[in-house]
């Protein structure tokens, strides 16, 4: 069997326009758009110029965007940035776990943290309004199972003080119509890792948490020729997809579908109606995640357990788990544009067997 692509992880593959940009950018050097000089007025034009382009694809204004070199920084600044000790905290069961940290650390500090529960759909049901200053960190699309929230009803129902997104996981997904801060991650539309867009819609409310004795809101630690990449890459994925994204739900529900079929004990975390059509978190019951990884690995398909930001470690699946699934026998499938039918067919074809096999 020849395989064309194998990667169903959540690395996407660079986009090849970033890569075109990235190794004329390394080739020519680049300069601080900070200093005076010719060059460095050159530099300053094109950040501007990406930034404006990350903007308008991202229905965000210019002067609300700082680039951060770690997205995962990027979410915190976005948190910590609106949070005050003597206000309550609240995040989702389901949230990434720098998110459960940032909570964590809000009460070792004298603040309140509230976790709101999910129902087996993924959608948060703890709706309950909240009568104090409040902090509300709300994902659009949780990176592990791909299930969305319907951010305009949870931000009108339980009405915080602040809101902060997390969109790293959604880029093609609308903003609410009331949020104080996001964050976006460069990969999740093919670009190049070390990337994060932080938005800071209420610059009143918003302090930098970090020590900082410049100017400057956030630290300057994007590099250039990764932004300019990052920009590319999101005008290009953008126009794909277009048409990818209902290609790409069609193979999603093709997944789905005929893995029910195989009657071989598959239970999915949430609906393709309810979720981002590039992602799909399954569970096998009788099966050992991690297995069934390494088997599927050999036969030259690489696959995702566990926790999307813990799969290194093998940890169970706390998002799952709050959706009162088991942990045992997870898998998560990233699809990709340009993926085919072919290769689709091919890994149903092999999941169906390696579950079969590890029973």
């Amino acid at each position: 069997m020849v395989r064309v692509t194998g990667n169903f992880t959540s690395q996407s593959p660079l986009h090849p326009a970033a890569i075109a940009l990235l190794n004329d950018a390394f080739g020519q050097g680049w300069a601080d758009p900070a200093k005076i000089g010719d060059h460095s007025a050159r530099t300053a034009i094109l950040q501007n110029e990406a930034i404006e382009s990350i903007a308008a694809n991202l229905n965000l204004i210019p002067s609300e965007i700082e680039i951060i070199g770690e997205p995962r920084l990027g979410q915190h600044l976005a948190i910590s940035g609106l949070l005050k000790t003597e206000y309550m905290f609240l995040h989702s069961s389901v949230d990434r776990r720098s998110v459960f940290a940032v909570g964590v650390a809000h009460e070792k500090s004298g603040g309140k943290t509230q976790i709101l529960n999910v129902g087996p759909d993924g959608q948060i049901c703890d709706l309950t309004q909240i009568n104090q200053k409040s902090v509300l960190a709300l994902q659009g699309a949780n990176i592990e199972t791909g299930i969305t929230q319907d951010v305009d009803s949870v931000i009108a129902n339980i009405n915080p003080t602040y809101v902060a997104l997390d969109y790293s996981a959604a880029p093609n997904l609308s903003l609410p119509s009331r949020w104080d801060s996001a964050i976006f991650d460069a990969t999740s539309w093919q670009g190049p890792a070390g990337i994060g867009i932080l938005a800071i819609r209420n610059s009143t409310a918003w302090k930098n948490p970090l020590p900082n004795l410049g100017t400057r809101r956030t630290p300057e630690s994007s590099s250039l020729p990764l932004l300019l990449a990052s920009a590319v890459a999101l005008d290009e994925w953008l126009k794909e997809e277009a048409i990818e994204g209902k290609r790409i739900a069609g193979l999603n529900q093709m997944i789905r579908q005929s893995l029910t079929d195989a009657n071989i004990g598959i239970t999915f975390a949430g609906a393709v109606s309810d979720s981002v059509s590039q992602t799909i978190a399954l569970v096998a019951d009788g099966c050992v995640g991690e297995d069934l990884v390494r088997q599927l690995n050999e036969i030259n398909f690489v696959l995702d357990s566990g926790s999307a930001c813990t799969a290194a470690q093998m940890q169970p699946s706390h998002v799952l788990a709050a959706l009162a699934m088991q942990s045992e026998g997870n898998l998560r499938i990233t699809l990709h544009h340009g993926v085919t039918e072919a290769e689709v067919r091919e890994l149903i074809s092999a999941i169906t067997s390696v579950v079969q096999q590890s029973r």
